[in-house]
């Protein structure tokens, strides 16, 4: 099982490093970022953050920056964004008037 655990570990020792060479200063100049949430069964779930979070772009960012950047080294990409909770109360209050 260590083995197992190793050369996970070492592969996503590989993808944090071409996070931080190839992505993240790519996504930086367009004032985001990107964050690693998890790595399992050779699919990594990102969370992409600042302009980059609501981008209507995100998608084609994910095709041909973040996927080619990581092409070989994992199966797929998943990408998970938390909700802004400050977005969130606004769609909540903005729901709530509309209401009455």
């Amino acid at each position: 099982m260590n083995q197992v655990t190793n050369n996970n570990d070492d592969k996503l020792k590989q993808i944090e490093l071409v996070v931080e060479n190839k992505i993240r200063p790519y996504l930086q100049k367009h004032e985001g970022d990107i964050i690693i949430r998890g790595y399992d069964n050779n699919c990594l779930t990102i969370g992409l953050t600042g302009a980059c979070k609501n981008c209507p772009s995100a998608q084609i960012t994910m095709e041909e920056i973040v996927k080619s950047a990581l092409n070989g080294l994992v199966d797929e990409v998943k990408v998970v964004n938390t909700i802004d909770e400050d977005l969130l109360n606004l769609a909540k209050s903005i729901l709530n008037k509309s209401k009455k």
